[in-house]
């Protein structure tokens, strides 16, 4: 990921301006921190989350919010979003987006997407870190904002991923597991990228509001 400093994020809001949207969570981080505090886990097992179907083409808006379900990952309790991927035979792209709130960073706020990949036995196959996110700005696009995104590929033909989870880090909001534990996302790049985030980085939030797309995939030639 590129070092997301003041200069880089000030000059993506510069070009196409940062969010100010209303979203159906507290505004003041304080409050969005107090809500996340009293947040509890969902469920026991990934198999009940609640999954969203997604198209094979095709992309939606949806929001990580105080009303969303929570599970405790193994980076600890987040809010989430989940999803059913698309039955389909063919390589597609999901690239989720989210968008910066509140007023021009440093003062506003993002949440920091991580995705988990799961199969037909809820067993994760694939987890990114923060390392993978990249910063999206909104180049002159009627009503575009800017944000950090990720895209992961999908190849139904080598690995039989059904399920999709969008969290972040727990560690972000003060509220890390209390111990290391196999898989989680508190890995080397995420740590050093916390080393090195200082404080011109937008301020982590248990809530945003995100956009995701899945498009297919051509084959060579």
């Amino acid at each position: 990921m590129r070092h997301l400093t003041w200069p880089l994020i000030c000059s993506a809001c510069l070009v196409a301006g940062c969010a100010t949207v209303s979203a159906p969570y507290p505004g003041e981080m304080e409050q969005r921190l107090a809500a996340y505090a009293r947040e509890g886990s969902c469920c026991d097992d990934p198999a009940e989350f609640p999954y969203a179907e997604l198209p094979a083409s095709g992309s939606l808006d949806f929001v990580i919010g105080s009303a969303n379900p929570a599970f405790e990952f193994q980076s600890g309790l987040s809010p989430f979003a989940a999803f059913r991927l698309p039955d389909t035979d063919q390589p597609y792209r999901v690239r989720i987006k989210s968008y910066f709130d509140g007023p021009a960073p440093p003062a506003g706020s993002i949440f920091y997407p991580v995705l988990a990949m799961m199969d037909d036995a809820f067993i994760v196959t694939r987890v990114s870190n923060l390392d993978n996110l990249s910063l999206d700005i909104a180049l002159a696009t009627p009503g575009g904002e800017s944000g950090l995104s990720i895209t992961a590929p999908f190849d139904p033909g080598q690995m039989r991923e059904r399920y999709l989870v969008v969290f972040t880090p727990a560690v972000l909001l003060g509220a890390p597991p209390d111990e290391r534990r196999d898989g989680d996302v508190l890995t080397g790049p995420t740590l050093d990228w916390l080393d090195r985030r200082g404080n011109g980085v937008v301020a982590p939030s248990p809530y945003g509001r995100l956009h995701i797309s899945i498009a297919p995939v051509a084959p060579p030639g």
